[in-house]
């Protein structure tokens, strides 16, 4: 089940919220044709209304790195969100974690304590090119025409115990996968993902974006392309296509 939880301010998780799906779905749209999330205060607990201070996870981000990170992400209610962060030199990796207190980055009581929820991890490659090179960049025509709605058609193809159902929307490749002896499962997720998609908007890539949503969920991920970063979120499990569609 794809859950629609997105608050903003990285602290804690309040009421659903939605946010209106651009018709061309991630062509490229001008920043005042995007809908934004409803703002909330960011530093006020959604759970309880105590005040607290804002998790800076934008500190991590090299200040030469032309990077912004979301601010708002999906985050249990009553809990606090916080990371295993490292920065290296072309290389920032978090490990996301909800906490029922809040603790800074890196706080040695994170793992004790904590539950992991996701990674991301940001690459800066040296040229636009060798970025756009880890992308799948597949445009999909092959195999089983299935009608996953919406006026998208996907298509089915089978391999190694697996079922696929892949589609593009935008620059977007995506692959819905079940096993085989669920294949039902790989058309369902992919209907429920382009239901998704006609009410949350993903992330416009520059040039390519790349996800794969897996029935069971733990094989699920996203990676997508910004001139010469790539963004790539893995491990958020039921929860990928709701951290993802945070990003712009």
């Amino acid at each position: 089940m794809i859950l629609t939880c997105i608050i903003v301010g990285m602290t804690a998780c309040g009421n659903e919220d939605t946010k209106e799906q651009n018709p061309e779905n991630n062509v490229e749209t001008k920043e005042s044709d995007t809908v934004k999330n409803e703002p909330v205060n960011p530093s006020s607990n959604a759970a309880s209304g105590s005040k607290t201070e804002k998790v800076d996870f934008q500190s991590i981000i090299p200040t030469d790195w032309d990077i912004k990170l979301p601010e708002g992400v999906p985050v249990t209610e009553g809990k606090y969100l916080t990371a295993i962060a490292d920065s290296k030199k072309n290389l920032v990796t978090f490990k996301f974690y909800t906490t029922d207190k809040q603790l800074e980055i890196n706080d040695s009581n994170i793992k004790k304590i904590g539950d992991f929820v996701g990674q991301l991890v940001i690459t800066n490659y040296p040229t636009v090119k060798s970025a756009s090179e880890e992308i799948d960049q597949t445009v999909f025509s092959e195999g089983k025409a299935v009608d996953l709605g919406f006026g998208i058609t996907g298509y089915q193809d089978a391999g190694a115990g697996s079922l696929f159902t892949s589609w593009n929307e935008g620059r977007w490749a995506i692959i819905a996968r079940s096993a085989t002896e669920k294949s039902e499962e790989s058309a369902a997720i992919a209907k429920e993902t382009v239901e998704f998609l006609e009410s949350y908007m993903l992330p416009i890539p520059k040039q390519y974006g790349f996800l794969h949503i897996d029935a069971t969920h733990k094989g699920s991920l996203a990676k997508w392309q910004k001139e010469n970063y790539v963004y790539t979120l893995t491990d958020f499990g039921d929860n990928t296509l709701n951290w993802l569609v945070t990003f712009e």
